[in-house]
């Protein structure tokens, strides 16, 4: 399907109106991101629960932004939607597969640049010099932008594969292509919105600094239901303003006599 591409400036309106969305039903979405929250922080279990599962409720907060545009009411129960629609929750956990390979890249390269560092350094003190710190601080560097280009790739295959996944229907492999396409063609628009969804998150955590656990949990909270409205927006504007462009569908020619 074509997409439509959009101002950079864009991506803020993303982030306002689905600020916006969040506090026009606060009840259901902020108990939405609370239960979202309260899994993370669960020990062990729960970063691995969100790694698979994560795609899978974010498309229930995205279903839930969608009725609540719509008119009707976000409910805290469309959180677990692809859970409940028969086919949907099978393709929804195959949107985990970037999450779990930019994972394990990042483990294999920590362990080379690791052991590598470890060694070098080892080799200049056993040779009768300092250990070598520097070896570390370049391996950090390094591992740092791995990361960050790991990060870009991950969510610019999630974000619009998301919605497209839970409310088209469009089988996860093309959606997460066509996420990343489309995140490229806007990608002044993506990248603003995460940079400063990111610088809020930043600001809001050293707020609540003083609140150590409840504090986190609100925070992420929010910014898990805002995050999932914001991926409903920009699909709607993105997508929806380019079907709404494409002409219609021929009509089918009669059958013959």
């Amino acid at each position: 399907m074509a997409f439509a591409k959009v101002e950079a400036g864009n991506g803020i309106g993303w982030l306002r109106e689905a600020i916006g969305l969040v506090f026009r039903n606060p009840a259901a979405f902020l108990v939405m991101g609370l239960i979202v929250a309260v899994i993370n922080f669960v020990p062990l279990l729960g970063g691995l629960v969100l790694t698979v599962c994560g795609p899978a409720l974010l498309g229930g907060i995205v279903y839930a932004a969608r009725e609540e545009t719509a008119g009707a009411k976000a409910e805290v129960g469309q959180l677990f939607r692809a859970f409940q629609d028969n086919g949907k929750i099978g393709p929804m956990l195959l949107l985990c597969l970037p999450s779990i390979a930019g994972g394990a890249i990042l483990l294999v390269c920590g362990l080379v640049f690791g052991i590598g560092a470890l060694i070098s350094g080892g080799v200049s003190a056993a040779n009768g010099g300092a250990f070598s710190w520097g070896a570390l601080g370049g391996g950090m560097i390094v591992l740092c932008t791995i990361a960050l280009v790991l990060a870009f790739v991950i969510y610019a295959l999630q974000f619009f594969a998301v919605p497209r996944v839970m409310l088209d229907g469009v089988e996860p492999f093309a959606a997460m292509k066509e996420s990343f396409n489309a995140c490229l063609a806007n990608l002044g628009a993506f990248l603003l919105f995460g940079i400063v969804l990111f610088a809020g998150f930043v600001v809001l955590g050293i707020v609540l600094a003083f609140i150590p656990l409840i504090g986190w949990i609100a925070l992420v909270a929010l910014m898990t239901v805002v995050f999932g409205c914001a991926e409903y927006l920009a699909y709607r504007e993105v997508f929806g303003e380019a079907a709404a462009q494409m002409p219609p569908p021929a009509p089918e020619a009669p059958p013959a006599a």
